[in-house]
């Protein structure tokens, strides 16, 4: 009784390189010890051959007249690299970092321009706030009659102040 040996799915695949007589010496010699032991794999072979033989049978399409100058521009095009600047991500990206920069660049002057503003310029709160002595002192002050009263309270003011230093000294 013969043996029914099976192709492999590896044979499988290289029967039509077999047919072709596309295969090495060892694969070649593989398949054909397949071939003479198993009628299986005689079928197999004999279909796909018969296969082959009604695909030559088929009309064959002609190709259109400019196929061979599309295919060869497309593959020049490929060839071909675009620059930088040309690709549409790359500007795009430029013109988000340009207004990014603008926004970066309006902040910042927002910024030094309310930090000079809060320095340099004076607030009705900070005049009160200066003349805060004064303002205690008001009521007292306007009890004086002249300014030279005022100028030599303040002298004797300082003159009690250096005898209190000096005296704390020793």
């Amino acid at each position: 009784m013969e043996k029914l040996q099976r192709l492999s799915s590896e044979d499988r695949d290289n029967l039509p390189a077999y047919l072709d007589g596309e295969l090495n010496e060892e694969a070649t010699r593989r398949i054909e010890s397949i071939l003479v032991q198993s009628s299986v794999a005689r079928n197999d072979l004999e279909l796909l051959s018969k296969t082959y033989d009604l695909l030559d049978e088929l009309p064959r399409p002609d190709a259109p007249k400019d196929f061979i100058e599309k295919t060869l521009a497309t593959v020049k095009m490929e060839r071909v690299k675009v620059s930088l600047s040309d690709q549409v991500w790359f500007q795009t990206s430029q013109k988000i970092l340009v207004l990014l920069g603008w926004t970066v660049a309006l902040v910042i002057a927002s910024v030094a321009g309310f930090a000079v503003t809060n320095r340099m310029v004076e607030r009705p709160d900070d005049v009160l706030a200066e003349e805060l002595p004064l303002m205690r002192n008001l009521d007292r002050y306007e009890e004086v009659q002249s300014i030279d009263f005022l100028d030599q309270l303040t002298r004797s003011e300082e003159l009690l102040n250096q005898m209190r230093k000096a005296t704390s000294h020793e």
